[in-house]
C-alpha cells in the first residue's frame, strides 16, 4: 500500500506545486485533495491517511469565498479527535503566526514508523520555503513506504489499512520482515485480537505476540488495567507487555503481548477436541487467576451490582422491554453473599491459551477489574454456547435441558464437553461465597447475551429460567 496523503488546500496553483514535489520523491504516494472544511472532514471520516498537509485558511465548502483560518483550525481539531495517530504538517505563511505555539503543545515526539528516529507528530511547513519540502517530507514518505517490505501472511480479512499499518510498524520495530497472522477470539467488541508470529530475514522467530487493536481509549484503558491489576498474577499466567502503538495507524492503536513458546491451543480446543485434557485446562486457569482472590473477604451486595459488571442499566431496561423476564427486577433487588475481587471479566474460551503440557495464559485484559469471582468460570462454561468462535455443540442443550441448568446430571446429558463444564462448575463452587453468587453471575452473563443480534435468544431465556430455578432452591 502506497503512502496515503491528504492535502487540505484551496489554492489550485499551490496544490499543483505539491503534486510536483511528491512526484519527484523516490517513493510514490497516493494524494487526495480536500479544498474546504466540509470536504476535509468527510475525507477524514471516510478514509485512512498516513500524513495530513493542512492549510488553515480554507473555505467552509468547495467554491465558497469565506476562507478563514478558523475553518482550518476546526479541521485540525477534527483530525486530532478522529485520527489521533496521524501526523500533521500545518502549512503556514510566517514562522511568527500566533497559532503555532498552542498547536505545538499538542505534539508528541515518537518513532512513528519503526525507523528508530523520533519525529514530531505536528510540524510546520512555510509555504515560502516550498523548496525545502522534499527534505522534510521525503524521509517520512520513505519510512511509510518501507513498511511494505514487511510481508503479512494469513488471516487479515477483518483488518483495514490502519490495522495492517500497526502490524507492520510493530514488526519493523522488532526488526522482523514477516508476520504470520491468525485470529484470536475478540468476542463482540469493536477491538480486534490476533496472534502475530514475527520472523526475521533468515526465517527465525523474533516474537510470538497476542495483539489487540482498537481505539486509543480502549488500548490506554487496557494498558492501565495491565499495569495495575494483571501484573499481580503469577508471571507465568500472563504474557509480557511488549509495547503500545498510538501513532501511524490513524484511528487505531495497538497493544502487544509476548507469548512464550508452546501455547498453541485455546480453552475451546480443550473443551471438545481433547487437544489438552479438559479437566487439566480448567484447573490451570483456576490456578492462573488465584492471586486475584487471595486474602479477599466476602461482602454482601444486591444482584443488580453483579449484573452491572456485565450490562449497563440502560441496556438492562431495553432488554426487559423487549423480552419477557417478569421476575428479573425483583431478582436483582435480592442481596447475596459474594466474594468480590479482581477478575478477568471476559474469560471466554478464546481468551485462554494452553500448552500441550497443561500450562495456561490469559489474554485480552479490556474487562479486568473487580467483580464476583464466579463470573470467570461461568463465562468460561457458557461461552461454549454463545461465543461466535466457540466449538460446535451440536443440538445440545435442548431448551428443556437448559431449564435444568442447575442440575448437572440432567443438563449435561449428551453434552460434547461434559468434563469441561463439570470442571467449570467445580471451579465456581470452590471460589464462590455460595450457590446464590453462582446463580447471580450466570444470570448476569446470560442477560447480556440478549443484547447481541447473533444470540440464540430462546436458549438464553431458557437458561435464565434454569438459573432462576437454581437460585430459588437455595
Amino acid at each position: 500500500m502506497k503512502p496515503s496523503v491528504l492535502i487540505v488546500e484551496d489554492d489550485v496553483e499551490f496544490i499543483d506545486e505539491l503534486r510536483r514535489i511528491f512526484a519527484k520523491l523516490p517513493r510514490p504516494s497516493m494524494l487526495a485533495v480536500a479544498s474546504s472544511h466540509s470536504a476535509a472532514v468527510a475525507a477524514l471520516d471516510r478514509d485512512f491517511y498516513d500524513l495530513i498537509l493542512l492549510d488553515l485558511k480554507i473555505p467552509t465548502v468547495d467554491g465558497a469565498l469565506d476562507a478563514d483560518s478558523r475553518h482550518g483550525h476546526a479541521v485540525f481539531a477534527h483530525a486530532r479527535s478522529m485520527t489521533p495517530g496521524t501526523p500533521i504538517f500545518v502549512l503556514t505563511g510566517s514562522p511568527a503566526e500566533d497559532f503555532i505555539r498552542p498547536m505545538l503543545r499538542q505534539t508528541n515526539q515518537v518513532d512513528i514508523w519503526g525507523e528508530g528516529v523520533p519525529l514530531e507528530t505536528i510540524q510546520f511547513l512555510r509555504k515560502l520555503n516550498v523548496d525545502e519540502f522534499p527534505k522534510q517530507i521525503g524521509p517520512m514518505i520513505s519510512a511509510i513506504d518501507g513498511l511494505n517490505d514487511i510481508e503479512i501472511i494469513g488471516t487479515t480479512a477483518t483488518f483495514g489499512p490502519e490495522e495492517k499499518r500497526l502490524v507492520s510498524i510493530f514488526a519493523k520495530k522488532f526488526r522482523g520482515v514477516s508476520v504470520r497472522v491468525s485470529p484470536l477470539g475478540g468476542g463482540l467488541s469493536a477491538a480486534k485480537v490476533a496472534r502475530l508470529y514475527v520472523t526475521d530475514s533468515q526465517g527465525a522467530r523474533v516474537c510470538d505476540v497476542a495483539a489487540k487493536l482498537g481505539s486509543p481509549e480502549t488500548i490506554r484503558s487496557e494498558g492501565d488495567r495491565y499495569n495495575r491489576m494483571v501484573v499481580r498474577l503469577d508471571p507465568g499466567a500472563t504474557p509480557r507487555n511488549l509495547g503500545e502503538l498510538y501513532f501511524g495507524g490513524g484511528k487505531q492503536s495497538g497493544i502487544f503481548y509476548g507469548l512464550a513458546e508452546g501455547f498453541s491451543f485455546s480453552a475451546f480446543d480443550a473443551a471438545c477436541s481433547g487437544e489438552v485434557p479438559p479437566g487439566q485446562a480448567v484447573k490451570a486457569l483456576e490456578a492462573a487467576t488465584a492471586n486475584w482472590r487471595r486474602d479477599i473477604a466476602q461482602t454482601r451486595r444486591p444482584i443488580h451490582q453483579v449484573r452491572r459488571r456485565m450490562l449497563t442499566d440502560e441496556w438492562h431496561r431495553r432488554i426487559l422491554e423487549e423480552f419477557s423476564i417478569p421476575w428479573a427486577v425483583d431478582f436483582e433487588a435480592r442481596e447475596i453473599q459474594t466474594l468480590w475481587a479482581c477478575i478477568h471479566g471476559d474469560l471466554h474460551g478464546a481468551n485462554a491459551l494452553l500448552s500441550k503440557d497443561g500450562r495456561a495464559v490469559l489474554i485480552d485484559y479490556g474487562d479486568v477489574g473487580d467483580g464476583t469471582v464466579s463470573l470467570d468460570p461461568n463465562t468460561l462454561e457458557l461461552s461454549l454456547l454463545f461465543h461466535p468462535d466457540g466449538p460446535d455443540m451440536g443440538d445440545w442443550p435442548s431448551l428443556d435441558q437448559a431449564k435444568h441448568w442447575g442440575s448437572p446430571d440432567a443438563y449435561l446429558q449428551g453434552c460434547p464437553a461434559e468434563e469441561f463444564v463439570r470442571e467449570c462448575r467445580r471451579w465456581a463452587n470452590d471460589v464462590a461465597a455460595g450457590p446464590r453468587e453462582i446463580a447471580a453471575s450466570a444470570y448476569s452473563y446470560l442477560i447480556r447475551q440478549l443484547k447481541y443480534d447473533e444470540t440464540n435468544k430462546e436458549l438464553a431465556l431458557a437458561l435464565l429460567d434454569g438459573v432462576k430455578t437454581f437460585f430459588d432452591a437455595r
